[in-house]
């Protein structure tokens, strides 16, 4: 259910008028753009999000449990399964338009982008993502589909997995249904695939 409502979430508040608004709508404007050219993909899926926050995130109080390579492992993982769910689920895409309707701003560094997404043969869906800046950057690091936020739902799943008596980072990863064999590296906060 996460990934089918997550790649949805990736296709697709009253505007008020601030610098965080504007750069954060920035972000899925060019997310929307790329995804009506046909060139966003699992690379542009990774440049939008900030995967390693979304992954520290999911992982709850067990993130700062976790030593370096843990914690890099299933970093590794959680993108290779965003990646995967996107590709997986892409076609069912084709022809999308994401409107972005406004924002509402938290703080100067997080800010609520509301959009619509249109999808061929469907009602019209409500989206809104979550956008914070670190260190200059701009990127999503949740999306609400019909009430739901993603990652927060994530973190709940993990968080119970990682709860259980003996479980380890491995466990979490399992459920992520990825091959760990498949990975990332990273290069200036960028992954590239590798095999």
């Amino acid at each position: 259910m996460f990934r089918s409502m997550f790649v949805s979430a990736m296709f697709a508040l009253t505007a008020h008028s601030a610098l965080a608004g504007e750069a954060a709508e920035n972000v899925i404007e060019t997310a929307a753009e790329q995804l009506s050219a046909g060139s966003f993909d699992g690379r542009a899926l990774v440049e939008t999000l900030n995967v390693e926050g979304i992954a520290r995130f999911t992982l709850g109080k067990y993130a700062r449990r976790l030593d370096a390579e843990e914690l890099d492992r299933f970093t590794n993982a959680f993108e290779q399964f965003l990646v995967d769910s996107f590709e997986a689920e892409s076609h069912r895409f084709e022809g999308a338009e994401i409107i972005v309707e406004g924002s509402h701003d938290r703080n100067e560094r997080d800010s609520i982008v509301l959009t619509e997404v249109r999808l061929p043969d469907a009602e019209p869906l409500d989206v809104r993502w979550r956008v914070i800046e670190r260190g200059g950057d701009w990127r999503a690091v949740d999306v609400e589909i019909a009430g739901l936020w993603l990652a927060v739902e994530q973190r709940a799943q993990m968080v119970a997995i990682l709860g259980e008596s003996g479980a380890t980072v491995t466990d979490a990863i399992d459920a992520l249904g990825v091959d760990e064999d498949v990975q990332y590296a990273r290069f200036d906060n960028k992954r590239t695939r590798r095999r």
